[in-house]
């Protein structure tokens, strides 16, 4: 049974000294920092079991998550050629993955914002091809760090692949390895992403999530694969000892992981990256209105708080309207909308009773 490196970093430096680091310094082998680094797998098992796996480092996760939203990329990192040397028989019955972690227990404080511990990314296969899939929950912190120490491990260890390897190609070097499954079950692809008990189900061992993060490819592999690509921060808890984690995308502190986009694996070997399209940043509810009523002639100025991306319609009537519902009220033709700043509405009445009420959405 494959069990998983939790220490891969140990290892690629005690491996870098028995090799001779002044030998080895200008070999471009596998790199993995172990902070935020997107990574792919590619793997065959059970009665497809192929003489290798693959390991490819995209970049970092924020590179991915800045992209307009709507917006598309073609991943070079890995190539057909590159699958079609670790996978001569083709690319049916292949099963891929991306995901991503960092290490630590602090935050990770990046220009996006400041991602809470034990934050995780992965794909999920889509069902239908043109249907998004229905997002899983954020897990409790513990929950996601047992997720993200195998997912830091097939970094590491195929860092020590690569470095073991002893020279640099097309199939192994700074941002691909193709480490070949003889001789290396407890450090390649399979040994951190599969379940102990079954190493055929992609999730990295089975201890935070129960669901399978792989997409495999059918037998007849004629059409486009989809997978959604998922940032889950840890589920905020309540109570003694509960802390309250941040998702810095969304704004929210729980609910479902946060839909960044989806990975797109083509029958010829290509493969894509499409950023979401849907905004799912929540803008926070207009602050209290602080009303300010300013009498000038015939001109009443009603001045107030904004929150910025806010919609605001001013609503008016008398003191005999006030007991009907604020929706029936007559309003302003025109609406405001808030960056922050105070903003006023001008409404011009010679009504000597007329009561005001900001709605903003």
């Amino acid at each position: 049974m494959k069990k998983y490196v939790s220490n891969g970093f140990g290892l690629i430096a005690a491996l870098s000294c028995l090799l001779g680091m002044s030998e080895k310094a200008n070999a471009q082998f596998f790199s993995y920092s172990g902070t935020g680094d997107l990574l792919a797998g590619f793997r065959k098992t059970g009665i497809h079991q192929g003489n290798y796996e693959i390991v490819v480092n995209l970049g970092s996760v924020t590179n991915f998550l800045a992209l307009p939203q709507g917006s598309a990329i073609s991943i070079s990192a890995v190539s057909p050629a590159q699958l079609a040397d670790a996978f001569p028989d083709g690319n049916q019955d292949l099963q891929w993955s991306v995901f991503s972690a960092f290490s630590g227990v602090s935050p990770w404080a990046t220009p996006l914002g400041e991602f809470p511990a034990a934050t995780i990314w992965y794909t999920f296969a889509r069902t239908n091809f043109d249907v998004p899939s229905d997002p899983h929950p954020r897990y409790a912190l513990g929950s996601q760090a047992n997720v993200r120490q195998p997912m830091l491990g097939v970094g590491g260890n195929a860092s020590t692949i690569s470095i073991g390897l002893g020279s640099t190609n097309a199939d192994n070097n700074s941002v691909l390895v193709r480490e070949p499954v003889s001789g290396n079950a407890l450090f390649d692809l399979t040994s951190s992403i599969g379940d102990p008990g079954d190493p055929t189900i992609g999730n990295f061992g089975g201890q935070g999530i129960t669901f399978t993060v792989e997409n495999t490819t059918p037998d007849n592999f004629s059409s486009p694969t989809r997978s959604d690509f998922y940032q889950s921060c840890p589920a905020s808890a309540g109570g003694r000892g509960g802390g309250t984690y941040i998702d810095p995308i969304t704004g929210l502190t729980n609910g479902s992981a946060y839909l960044v986009g989806y990975f797109t694996l083509n029958p010829g070997g290509t493969m894509t990256f499409t950023r979401s399209s849907t905004n799912s940043v929540t803008l926070p509810p207009p602050p209290p209105v602080l009303l300010m009523v300013v009498r000038s002639g015939g001109t009443t100025t009603i001045s107030f708080g904004t929150t910025n991306g806010a919609t605001y319609t001013l609503y008016y009537t008398n003191s005999a309207g006030i007991s009907s519902p604020v929706a029936s009220w007559p309003t302003l033709p025109t609406t405001i909308t808030g960056d922050g700043s105070t903003k006023s509405f001008n409404d011009a009445s010679t009504d000597a009773d007329r009561v005001y009420r900001i709605g903003g959405y």
